[in-house]
């Protein structure tokens, strides 16, 4: 089997632009708005799913209204060799969303929620407490001006080509 992803064809994208519009859609609604049989809708969606396209059905949730509008990235220089560990510890503070090993100053970027801005510099202060990390670096978003997720990318209500 090769590492190569199938590309998704269009019908899959269709298929992946209504389950992020209506999550709760019947795979009858589904077919029918497809234009396909019930049977190749459910086959489309178990095949995606097993290749770990799909991953979920929501809910999508709104930070800010669920209680989370302070959003900030903290990049992390952390002691060579201390990767697993470091992550494994970050893992347990559940405001860090995201981890991303990175390139460039810093080892680790990462997206953090909060309810307060004191709240965030407690998150903050629970992160520079890890033994491996060295140093933090915080900046808080002022806005989100853009918000996609990959699914809208590849329904196409993504501003990029395929």
């Amino acid at each position: 089997m090769s590492d190569v992803p199938t590309p998704l064809d269009d019908t899959d994208r269709a298929l992946i632009g209504l389950l992020r519009q209506r999550p709760r859609i019947s795979v009858v609604e589904l077919a029918r708005r497809l234009g396909v049989a019930r049977n190749t809708a459910q086959l489309r969606m178990r095949r995606l799913t097993e290749r770990g396209v799909i991953t979920g059905y929501g809910p999508d949730v709104e930070r800010r209204a669920a209680g989370y509008p302070v959003l900030a990235f903290v990049t992390l220089t952390i002691i060579q060799g201390a990767h697993r560990a470091t992550v494994s510890a970050l893992s347990t503070i559940g405001e860090v969303l995201e981890i991303h090993t990175v390139t460039g100053q810093g080892d680790l970027l990462l997206k953090v929620v909060a309810e307060t801005n004191d709240a965030l510099h407690d998150v903050v202060q629970r992160i520079a407490d890890i033994e491996e990390v060295r140093r933090t670096e915080t900046q808080l978003a002022l806005d989100t001006s853009v918000y996609r997720t990959v699914a809208d990318l590849i329904a196409g209500d993504g501003q990029a080509g395929r």
